[in-house]
């Protein structure tokens, strides 16, 4: 962690009061910058700022203050004495002296306060270590010193040729520190302890082992003891030599450079992370491990830190010291993922008999977004560890290119997420910046994430302005400027302008698309993309699912860096760049026909889910044939003018030429530019033409300025038909009321297609009126006939016949009009000169029935005015309330008093009985009756008529 530490937290797992067997943050040291943290036995501190010792086990009255001159870097634990090593390479000891283990000399066995080792003055140390009742000090020039107890041979001085009897008894204690001289050749880089041995490595990675090891912890085979340094394990490749070893009570653990994590010694917890609790009396590798940086041992247990900074524990597992969230398990057997940190970048571990310390400093981690523009403003989310509320919390902004400035903004910290972040400040130069953060506002960390500030490109060109709904095409965005070197995908957001569908947010890619959008659009010069742009993004457009399908227009949102969305405007426009996702499609031509004769026409072109870009395109097309195997065919060609364009009624207005004025082309089996005969190659590809027969065109719109056209809603929807005016021959019925709303049906020669958009004119009277009227097959016909309504025209009777005097009828109004006439607009403008005529009269009224009283096979007796009679007249008989109905005959008469109508009635059953009206309709069709048209009907009467009544009758 370096002499001067960093902040962060230490968490505290075990059997001590601030843990009680879970994984706990220890907040004492909140803040202050930790050095390291240190255990073995019963004892655990932390090193913190001002050389300062953090105890979390019980704290040893007065060593503070013994120190206070002092500074310390590095401590050891026995079980019952510590040595402590201070900045400028001097031991020092206290506790327990009894074996030596002070290495005071043999008169001092104890010491309260710390004791600088007077003999070692000569001599600088980089580490030290402690076993049970022994101490061990490495020199800055990897020479490695002992002295305490040395019955088992854990300090390695002993002589190689007395027995183990003597050695015992001459060397079995040493009181002074000791150069280990079977290592006298050998420069050790670490050494580490266990109860009653010693393990060295050296600086070309081999590790010596020497002391107790009927347990297999020397790693040298089975043995009780080894009494002089003795190789255990050398490295099987100059490239993965050992780095790092770390000893527990009888078990030892070696790592590799490569982080390959070797084991061997009492194993009875699974401390050995071999997934099982045999002894191995040699080193073996653990495989069932991920490659680590760090190993750690501390009594029957162990721990690593994984190259990524996790922490790892397994072996005995009393008191909760492997942190794996309950005290109530024993053992675990292999290297285990400690959950409560797997989120959490570990530095530093300490392992005492029954507790685990784990410092996690502040650490950063990840960044979102890895950049941003220039301006700033953007909020910028670090990702780490070792965070936590501050007032003082900062993020500073290192630059990593010449020539910047550093930036720094104060930022706030998440306790739900655990994230810091921050509002980017503004950069005055763009470039690379290492992000530290810094959780007082002075001491940041120094493993500072890459961040790049850049300068917003802009957007020169979009490859689609519209999209059909199931369509995926490529969009590629062109951009003007440099796109970020950082290797974040851009993101775009398709914002709906209608509220009922969400915005989507679609990844996109970098790359140059300018040959996919040409394939795409091959005839799209309108939006052709620059010359040369900077760089493209493509996206795949989303699907906007409704039913129907509706019109979509949306706007879009591009981010660069993956958080921070920018509007789209093409080439700086001030309003947002639209594109439409639609299903538009040609719903119906009015009018759908046009007379050969005709200049010129206009045509309105209804389009479902209509809308504009400014690149609308009409144009007619007419083939002969649809075959390209068969005989010469013509093929004719317009384009037609946009007159104007009503999106509310989803109209566009054209303006068709006259058909004289298309381009024709004579189209062959075989292309003549194919052909061998040079006269073919010769002769001309386009001709005039004035058309003969009924012919259809198709009428083709395009929004996106010709690439594509939008396809018919059905077979005719698009429909132009060319026609002759021809005859009319027949109106079917040929007379209806004045008062109009005859339906009437008219037959011509020139029929061939059907039509919504045909206009009858009506001439009466020197007054002309005009409906609207359609074409269709008859019903159980095999021809067309035109349907429309009659209107009504008001009385000119100074045309009409009046009766002679002396004649029947005399003194009546006149019922006789003059013929109206009739003539034919299929397109709705053009009328030709054929007419047909069409007989108006009057209703007529019925003001008497005679006798009032009828039964069946009473004969009627009707008078009124206006009476006549046509084929296709029709009489029925209803009741008021409508509950009967039915026809009859009724038979006109000249009679002296004057024009009548005879009706006999048929047996109408009792459901007729009671009031009958009289309806007379003289075109079949349209019935009409008066007040006075009403009698009588009794189905069966009671008093038979007489004949007197009956002749009446």
């Amino acid at each position: 962690m370096g002499w001067e530490g960093t902040t962060g937290h230490l968490y505290l797992s075990g059997s001590l009061a601030q843990s009680n067997g879970v994984c706990k943050k220890y907040v004492s040291t909140q803040g202050r910058k930790i050095k390291a943290v240190y255990g073995n036995y019963a004892s655990v501190l932390a090193l913190c700022d001002g050389w300062e010792f953090e105890w979390m086990s019980p704290e040893i009255p007065g060593l503070a203050n013994s120190l206070n001159d002092v500074k310390i870097h590095q401590l050891a634990f026995g079980k019952a004495h510590t040595a402590a090593l201070s900045l400028d390479g001097h031991v020092f000891v206290w506790g327990d002296g009894r074996f030596g283990q002070l290495g005071l000399g043999g008169t001092i066995v104890a010491k309260e306060h710390p004791v600088k080792i007077g003999q070692l003055d000569h001599l600088t140390f980089k580490s030290i270590a402690c076993g049970g009742f022994h101490t061990a000090a490495l020199s800055e020039s990897g020479d490695l010193y002992t002295w305490g107890r040395n019955f088992e041979g854990q300090l390695g001085h002993t002589s190689a040729s007395a027995s183990c009897a003597v050695n015992e008894k001459l060397n079995g204690v040493f009181h002074r520190p000791k150069h280990v001289a079977p290592l006298l050749n050998k420069k050790c880089k670490q050494v580490a302890c266990g109860d009653k041995f010693t393990v060295a490595l050296t600086v070309h990675g081999d590790i010596y082992a020497f002391g107790e090891g009927q347990a297999g912890q020397l790693g040298t085979g089975r043995c009780t003891k080894v009494l002089q340094p003795t190789l255990a394990l050398t490295s099987e490749s100059p490239d993965d030599p050992f780095v790092e070893i770390a000893c527990g009570w009888a078990h030892t653990l070696a790592m590799t450079q490569t982080g390959r994590l070797f084991s061997w010694g009492f194993n009875q917890y699974g401390q050995l992370g071999a997934s099982d609790t045999k002894t191995r009396f040699t080193p073996e590798q653990v495989v069932a491990c991920v490659p680590v940086a760090h190993v750690f041992a501390g009594g029957n247990y162990s721990a690593a830190i994984s190259r990524s900074g996790r922490l790892m524990t397994w072996g005995n597992a009393m008191h909760g010291k492997l942190a794996h969230g309950t005290a109530k398990l024993d053992a675990v057997l292999a290297p285990t993922l400690v959950q409560d940190l797997k989120d959490v970048y570990v530095q530093a571990v300490a392992c005492s008999w029954d507790n685990l310390v784990v410092f996690a400093p502040t650490w950063v981690s990840g960044l979102h977004p890895q950049c941003g523009v220039l301006s700033g403003g953007c909020m910028l989310r670090v990702f780490g560890s070792g965070f936590w509320e501050s007032d003082d919390l900062t993020v500073r902004f290192v630059p990593l290119t010449e020539g910047r400035l550093p930036r720094a903004a104060l930022a706030s910290f998440d306790p739900a997420t655990g994230v810091v972040s921050c509002v980017l400040p503004k950069f005055s130069v763009a470039g690379e910046f290492a992000v530290e953060v810094a959780m007082n506002g002075k001491h940041f960390t120094t493993n500072g994430h890459r961040f790049e500030v850049y300068i917003a490109p802009t957007i020169a060109h979009i490859s689609h302005d519209e999209i059909t709904h199931g369509d995926t095409p490529v969009v590629a965005l062109h951009f003007t400027g440099d796109k970020p070197k950082t290797p974040t995908r851009p993101v775009v957001k398709w914002v709906p302008l209608h509220s009922s569908f969400a915005a989507i947010v679609v990844e996109a890619e970098y790359g140059r698309a300018a040959t996919d959008d040409q394939e795409e659009h091959p005839h799209d010069d309108v939006n052709d993309p620059p010359a040369s742009p900077n760089f493209t993004i493509t996206v795949t457009p989303p699907s906007f699912d409704s039913t129907p399908l509706q019109l979509v227009p949306c706007t879009l949102d591009v981010s660069l860096n993956g958080q921070d969305f920018d509007q789209v405007h093409v080439h700086g426009a001030s309003s947002p760049h639209v594109v439409y996702f639609h299903k538009a499609q040609v719903t119906r031509c009015s009018p759908n026909s046009m007379p050969f004769t005709d200049k010129r026409a206009t045509v309105a072109v209804h389009i479902d889910q209509l809308f504009d870009i400014g690149r609308i395109v009409c144009k007619a097309t007419y083939s002969e044939c649809d075959t390209a195997t068969a005989a010469p065919y013509r093929v004719a060609t317009a384009m037609l003018p946009v007159v104007s364009v009503k999106l509310n009624e989803h109209i566009v207005v054209c303006s068709v030429p006259a058909f004289a004025e298309w381009t024709v082309h004579t189209v062959g089996p075989v292309d003549p530019a194919d052909s061998d005969d040079e006269s073919a190659k010769n002769a001309p590809r386009s001709t005039s033409w004035v058309p003969l027969e009924p012919m259809q065109a198709q009428v083709h719109v395009s929004i996106n300025g010709g690439v594509t056209f939008l396809p018919p809603a059905s077979p005719f929807a698009n429909a132009l038909h060319g026609y002759t005016h021809g005859a009319l021959t027949d109106v079917v019925p040929s007379i209806g009321p004045i008062t109009g709303g005859t339906v009437v049906s008219l037959a011509a020669t020139h029929l061939a297609f059907d039509t919504d958009d045909a206009v009858v004119s009506v001439e009466y009277g020197g007054d002309m009126q005009t409906v609207h009227a359609f074409v269709r097959k008859a019903p159980e016909a095999d021809h067309r006939v035109v349907t429309f309504q009659v209107p009504s025209f008001a009385l000119h009777e100074h045309h009409d016949a009046a009766a002679a005097p002396g004649t029947p009828g005399h003194g009546q109004p006149p019922s006789a009009f003059s013929p109206a006439i009739i003539r034919l607009a299929l397109s709705g403008t053009s009328f030709g000169d054929a007419t047909i005529p069409f007989e108006f009269y009057r209703d007529p009224v019925i003001r008497s029935i005679e006798p009032q009283l009828a039964s069946a096979g009473t004969v009627l007796s009707l008078t009124g005015s206006f009476l006549k009679t046509t084929s296709t007249m029709k009489c029925k008989l209803t009741k008021a309330d409508g509950s009967f109905a039915a026809d009859v005959a009724a038979e006109y008469k000249e009679e002296k008093a004057g024009p009548c109508y005879k009706v006999e009635l048929p047996q109408l059953g009792t459901i007729a009985n009671g009031e009958l009206i009289f309806h007379i309709a003289l075109n079949g069709q349209q019935f009409a009756t008066t007040d006075s048209a009403r009698f009588t009907y009794v189905d069966q009467p009671e008093v038979p008529l007489g004949k007197e009544d009956k002749r009446k009758h």
